[in-house]
């Protein structure tokens, strides 16, 4: 019952979306290719690409065809929880039946059942308090402290 590397994908992306968006000249569009997100994250532009069909259809990103076409955030950071993210893209953590169904054909005698539903609601508890602001804001202290950390090896 752990997150796949598809919800760590997601989340990268969509940080990267943001700060590519952030990053471009005013005046052209927002949107931004898949490709220029793939290549900043490492992640494969086909599953990236796969990852964020399924954001535009749950209403989290939207996009646009064509030469100036791409993505771009349909919501603001602030109110795009990383709970919602992970329960859209994730079936790992729905992978038990008493967690998914509520019910098993051995939930009459199953001692562990309490055991899966508990951790899931820990992990969206925790989820569901971290915004994509967050990352954005952490992201910009871990840049902050290793230009400080390569700026001192500079001198």
């Amino acid at each position: 019952m752990s997150l796949t590397i598809k919800s760590c994908y997601a989340i990268r992306g969509l940080y990267y979306l943001c700060k590519l968006q952030n990053e471009q000249e005013q005046g052209k569009s927002k949107h931004t290719p898949i490709y220029k997100i793939s290549e900043k994250t490492a992640i494969p532009n086909e599953f990236l690409a796969k990852i964020f069909a399924e954001l535009k259809k749950a209403g989290i990103i939207e996009s646009e065809r064509g030469k100036f076409g791409g993505f771009i955030l349909k919501k603001n950071p602030e109110d795009i929880k990383l709970s919602e993210i992970v329960k859209i893209l994730e079936e790992p953590l729905n992978s038990y039946n008493c967690v998914s169904k509520g019910y098993c054909i051995e939930q009459e005698t199953c001692p562990t059942d309490f055991v899966w539903k508990k951790v899931q609601k820990a992990i969206f508890s925790e989820l569901s308090k971290i915004t994509l602001k967050d990352i954005i804001e952490y992201g910009k202290k871990k840049e902050k402290s290793n230009s400080k950390l390569s700026d001192s090896w500079e001198t």
